[in-house]
């Protein structure tokens, strides 16, 4: 999961200084992220003003900063935005600024971005996608991009991989449609919700038209099994090069750990 954007604003804090050493520097983590880029890279150039939801630890802004892009990065995790303001420090084209989802509060806004990204799970801390689609229709211009990557529903690994281990719970908990989730023994736990490609798109009609879908790791496992597969380099190849020749089929993006979702303002 890429942010702090949950029920509680504090739970992710703990994560903030080792996600990038658990996801982001790893081989599967760069990987997928390099995924989500280069479709960022096919919408977005040099001059355009893009909004991230769900920050995390800056890595996206500041590889759009790179290319020229303003970008506006939120989260809701003071833990996280630290780390990315740190991160981004000397590119004055990132402002760093919290945002809860749950309570979007127009005012800390511009007027309007030419595009809406939010990688790896921050969608999954809200039960509906309604208020944050009409939130964005007055926020995107006309043929902007909104590009989402979200948990999915029925990731393979999961039942596979914990089932086999005997965690039943975990092995299942995305089957339930929500479930809780608690970073460590001190923060309360985090709901979390699965929504379907169609509950996502019914939620952002009538304002954004559905572009394009693909899996985020289909064959590749969630970030809790990395270290298991990056240590066996035979096993993370093939899974590599299977992800490489099917991960991007519309048709099994519900099958992937995340789903990458866009939409068109219409």
């Amino acid at each position: 999961m890429g942010s702090g954007y949950m029920n509680q604003p504090q739970a992710f804090d703990p994560l903030a200084a080792s996600y990038d050493s658990t996801f982001t520097d790893t081989q599967i983590g760069r990987y997928l992220r390099g995924i989500v880029q280069s479709r960022l890279a096919l919408h977005f150039t040099a001059g355009n003003h893009i909004l991230e939801l769900g920050c995390g630890t800056g890595e996206d802004a500041l590889w759009l900063a790179g290319r020229g892009l303003h970008v506006t990065a939120t989260d809701v995790s003071e833990g996280m935005l630290a780390t990315a303001r740190a991160k981004c420090a000397g590119h004055p084209s990132v402002q760093v600024q919290p945002l809860d989802l749950r309570r979007l509060d127009d005012t800390l806004l511009p007027d309007t971005f030419d595009g809406v990204f939010s990688n790896f799970g921050p969608m999954n801390c809200l039960s509906e996608w309604r208020t944050l689609a009409a939130c964005l229709a007055q926020r995107v211009k006309a043929g902007g991009i909104v590009g989402l990557g979200v948990m999915s529903p029925y990731c393979v690994w999961e039942p596979l991989w914990h089932g086999l281990h005997g965690n039943w719970r975990t092995a299942t908990r995305r089957w339930r449609k929500s479930t809780t989730f608690q970073p460590d023994a001190v923060s309360e736990p985090i709901e979390v919700t699965y929504p379907t490609i169609k509950c996502i798109t019914d939620d952002f009609a009538p304002h954004f038209r559905r572009t394009f879908v693909r899996g985020l790791g289909v064959f590749l496992p969630p970030s809790d099994v990395y270290g298991a597969v990056e240590k066996r380099p035979q096993l993370l190849k093939a899974l590599m090069g299977l992800e490489r020749r099917f991960g991007s089929l519309s048709k099994l993006a519900l099958f992937a750990d995340h789903y990458w979702i866009e939409f068109e303002r219409i």
